[in-house]
């Protein structure tokens, strides 16, 4: 099983992060890429990690900085996106998220239950969420778009490796007693999973061992509430959902069949509003090279 999966040449990446059982805001990346099959534009959608876990938050007792308030969906949400695999294969990505790993051997999570992952399985009958480990099992770690020169992972690509092929011998489990702050230096899979930011240094090398052509990493995890940085190249952290206002959501759409050189030209040509018609919330941040 390759963590690593390749996009093709020709076509247009949507690419999303941080859904946090969002269904609404799921349900909109969708209907974007539905709307570009229709046209004739041959979508890829890649979804990078953190679709489960949402807050379980009244509407009243909603704080400022989560954004939008909305209700958890996750399990309505897995259940269409797993349709939304089966529907359009080898279009449809998701990438492994510190969330999702939750489930698969990696830290226990406390963000909004005592225990994000037992929350959430224990919305299924018994033995019904067996069939939705299994799935995310599979879910690779990162996308590389060779011909756009654009590496997506969930975090930033703080990971030291050489090659591709290193990833597919790290493991998947096992990392439950270490403690979270540890985990952007618990090995390949807690750097892409947990880190919130690199050196330039760090990420170029990263860059190079997935895919010698890339000029850009994009990326999530931290939320962004102005919803993009390019703290410097060639990191591009993209805030989607989670975090923000229905102003400040904004996702990628990308030609794969054009190269991108830096961060801030696909920031800048490359990021969309998740919802044009809601006037933003926060000033978004100008990158000052």
């Amino acid at each position: 099983m390759s963590r690593v999966i390749t996009l093709p040449d020709r076509g247009v990446l949507v690419a999303a992060t941080d859904l946090h059982g969002n269904l609404r805001d799921f349900r909109t990346v969708v209907a974007r890429f539905r709307r570009l099959r229709e046209d004739g534009a041959d979508p890829q959608l890649v979804l990078c990690g953190d679709l489960v876990h949402g807050p379980a938050i009244s509407e009243r007792e909603w704080p400022e900085h989560l954004g939008t308030f909305y209700d958890d969906q996750t399990r309505e949400l897995l259940a269409e996106a797993e349709q939304l695999q089966r529907d359009f294969p080898g279009r449809v990505h998701f990438l492994l998220g510190n969330h999702e790993h939750a489930h698969l051997g990696g830290p226990r999570l406390s963000k909004f239950h005592p225990d994000e992952a037992v929350a959430l399985e224990h919305r299924y009958a018994a033995g019904r969420f067996e069939p939705v480990r299994d799935w995310l099992t599979g879910w690779p770690w990162v996308a590389v778009a060779p011909n756009a020169g654009l590496v997506l992972t969930h975090a930033a690509p703080h990971a030291q490796i050489t090659t591709a092929r290193d990833l597919d011998d790290v493991r998947l489990g096992g990392y439950e007693q270490i403690a979270l702050h540890d985990m952007p230096e618990a090995g390949p899979l807690g750097a892409l999973l947990w880190a919130r930011t690199t050196t330039a240094e760090r990420a170029h090398a990263f860059l190079h061992a997935v895919n010698p052509a890339a000029n850009v990493a994009v990326y999530g995890h931290d939320p962004i509430r102005e919803g993009h940085v390019v703290e410097h190249e060639p990191l591009l952290c993209v805030s989607t959902s989670f975090g923000c206002h229905d102003g400040d959501k904004v996702f990628l759409e990308w030609d794969l069949a054009h190269k991108a050189t830096t961060a801030e030209e696909v920031a800048r040509t490359g990021l969309r509003r998740l919802y044009p018609d809601s006037p933003p919330r926060y000033r978004p941040i100008v990158y000052s090279g």
